[in-house]
């Protein structure tokens, strides 16, 4: 998730805030110690103190070191952001760079364990994994305690530390308050830099989180749409069907009966008078047949769907699976032992619509990433289509189901519907003469 610019912002703020606290500190040693040498008093400061600090030198140069490295290591987080996260060893080494800006400035600062916390909690990728929350959680609640134990007063009840209100207190009253009231400043202004990136970061989440439902939504409506539209696109074609195949019956069967009709019923009327004509208007009747035959054959064939033109089953069976996988994500695999198996063509008609059914159904409703289809020739002509989706836990019958059943049917094959670990569909189909047909 990319930080909004005032969560940037206030990242910066919080690196200048920090510099300036860090630099005023490790002055503060300097030229106190300085001050109080020249003043004759470093024998006084000696007697005040619990514990002998390290050089003031040392302190400066040092902790505003640690700090430069600290802001590299951060300006690199900033150019490589989602790819950084809570427990990497970037992170460590920021928290033990961190650690030692602490130390070196004797627990006199504590306000840039907010700014290492900002850095890694913006920087860092979300957390989508129960791991990755564990890690979070963990960070926070050490973050925080940090913080908490870090706090001058209550750390020197457990160690003995160089105080440097010992040093400031050897000041004049109102160089004293001067000095004290800007550190308290940077303190308590860090503070409330970081409460408001903080708040800035969760506004900017939820209203993240709104988009994404309302994203969501949208999605899911258009969806309920396209689904609306496909069914009523596939009414109008099943009515656009219905009429066609209307119009064939009638120009082509309709055409047929019809004149063998007419001719069956010059037939009756000429048998007993004109036995010869009889014959040649059965003649006539026979090729009106013939015709109706003919045409019919050619109004099936037009029925057969597409892939199947000219093409073996399994021709047309990897034909519409390259083209499945063309046009999704789907991965199909094919088990073809129908090689030696000779179909007629209503029966290799359904199988393939019913192969083709069923992978529709796998896309649309499954949401599968894989089928496996499997043609075996056995006792009977066995079927298996299997898919990595959704399954069911309750199966309905749809249309597409109740076609496929009423499909098999026709042919005399049963078939049945599973749930493993996806869809599975097993169907047998009873061979002709109890061998290939």
């Amino acid at each position: 998730m990319k930080p909004v610019k005032s969560i940037i912002y206030a990242k910066r703020a919080l690196m200048v805030i920090n510099f300036i606290a860090i630099l005023y500190n490790a002055s503060l040693y300097l030229f106190a110690t300085n001050y109080l040498v020249s003043q004759g008093l470093s024998h006084s400061l000696l007697e005040s103190l619990d514990h002998i600090p390290n050089s003031p030198t040392y302190i400066f140069f040092c902790s505003l070191a640690l700090y430069a490295c600290l802001l590299l290591l951060i300006h690199y987080r900033e150019k490589h952001p989602n790819q950084l996260s809570v427990y990497d060893r970037l992170t460590l080494l920021e928290i033990f760079l961190m650690l030692g800006i602490f130390t070196v400035l004797h627990s006199s600062y504590n306000g840039v364990i907010l700014l290492v916390f900002a850095d890694i909690f913006y920087g860092s990728k979300e957390f989508n994994t129960s791991r990755d929350r564990k890690y979070w959680i963990a960070f926070i609640v050490l973050s925080f305690t940090m913080l908490l134990l870090s706090n001058y007063d209550l750390l020197s009840l457990f160690v003995d530390l160089p105080s440097l209100d010992a040093y400031i207190r050897f000041y004049p009253e109102s160089t004293k308050i001067i000095i004290l009231f800007f550190k308290n400043f940077l303190v308590s202004l860090n503070i409330i830099v970081f409460i408001i990136s903080l708040l800035s970061y969760i506004l900017y989440a939820i209203t993240e989180r709104h988009h994404i439902e309302e994203e969501l939504r949208m999605a899911s409506q258009v969806n309920r749409e396209l689904n609306s539209y496909l069914a009523l696109s596939e009414k109008i074609v099943e009515d656009r069907e219905r009429k066609r195949i209307a119009r064939e019956i009638h120009d082509t069967l309709g055409h047929a009966l019809t004149g063998i009709s007419a001719g069956i019923d010059a037939v009756r009327v000429l048998v007993d008078i004109d036995p010869q004509r009889a014959k040649e208007q059965l003649q006539s009747v026979s090729l009106v047949v013939r015709d109706g035959i003919r045409d019919v054959r050619g109004s099936l064939n037009k029925m057969r769907p597409g892939a199947l033109e000219n093409h073996t089953l399994k021709d047309a069976l990897l034909k519409i699976i390259r083209e499945y996988q063309a046009i999704s994500n789907l991965e199909i695999q094919l088990h073809y032992e129908w090689e030696e198996v000779d179909l007629d063509i209503a029966r290799e008609d359904i199988v393939f619509r019913v192969i083709q059914e069923s992978i529709t159904n796998s896309v649309r409703h499954g949401h599968a990433q894989k089928v496996w289809i499997e043609l075996l020739d056995q006792e009977k002509y066995i079927m298996t289509i299997r898919d990595d989706g959704v399954g069911f836990e309750e199966l309905h019958y749809g249309f597409g189901l109740q076609q496929m059943q009423e499909r098999l049917a026709i042919i005399g094959a049963s078939v049945r519907f599973e749930n493993k670990e996806g869809f599975y569909t097993y169907i047998e189909i009873p061979k002709l003469g109890g061998g290939n047909d």
